[in-house]
Order: structure tokens, then C-alpha cells, then sequence
């Protein structure tokens, strides 16, 4: 039976093909870190995962694997498979480490093929 964080992060990965997370789910003052170069608040998050929802067919899909729980840390092997509207490929691998302090999350750092990100999506 998945622990209630597993399901908190469940949720968020589930949410990212929205283009808007539930941030009632996290700290007032979480962070989300990505390798590629970001460490910026939730709510900033949020408005990035909305430009980039903007460019997709029908959202990034996050599908989680592998799920580990130590302590307040759950860690979420994930991919992703979809299409930008322009059609180009969104493929990508990812390690989620979500903080939790209690039942809420405090820190997301995401790491992903930082290249590939920035290339499909054509970021600086």
C-alpha cells in the first residue's frame, strides 16, 4: 500500500500534464531545484511548467517507475513520452527527490537530460 507521501508525489508528477501543480501540497517556502541550471520557488515552478504546457499537444506526461521512501525523502524514477505541438519529441529520464516536512513537500529537485530539455524546448 503506497505511504501517503508516495501519493502526494503521485499526484504532483500526475498533475505536470495539467500545466499547473496543486501548491496547497507543498510548504509555504518549497523549493524546486533542476539540474539544468534552476532553484526557484513552487509558485515560480508553476508559471514555467505553464510556458512550457503551452508548447505541448497535450502536456508532459510523467510516468513514474521505481519509488524509494527514507526517512523525509521519497525518490521517484520517472520518463516521459510526449509531443510538442510542433511536433518534436519530448523523451525524457528523471529522478525526483522530494523533502517532505510532514505531510507536506518542502523541496523537489529534479534531475533530467538537461540537454535534451533544453534543446526541445529551445532554451537558452
Amino acid at each position: 500500500m503506497p505511504s501517503s507521501r508516495e501519493e502526494t508525489a503521485r499526484t504532483i508528477l500526475s498533475a505536470i500534464a495539467t500545466g499547473s501543480i496543486p501548491l496547497d501540497r507543498f510548504t509555504a517556502d518549497a523549493r524546486w531545484w533542476w539540474n539544468g541550471g534552476i532553484d526557484i520557488s513552487v509558485a515560480e515552478f508553476d508559471t514555467l511548467l505553464g510556458t512550457l504546457h503551452a508548447q505541448m499537444a497535450d502536456g508532459i506526461h510523467v510516468t513514474p517507475g521505481l519509488i524509494m521512501e527514507a526517512g523525509e525523502h521519497l525518490f521517484v524514477e520517472a520518463t516521459s513520452h510526449s509531443l510538442l505541438k510542433n511536433g518534436t519529441l519530448y523523451d525524457n529520464r528523471y529522478v525526483f527527490l522530494f523533502r517532505f516536512a510532514g505531510d507536506r513537500i518542502a523541496l523537489v529537485k529534479e534531475y533530467s537530460d538537461s540537454a535534451h530539455v533544453k534543446a526541445v524546448f529551445a532554451l537558452g
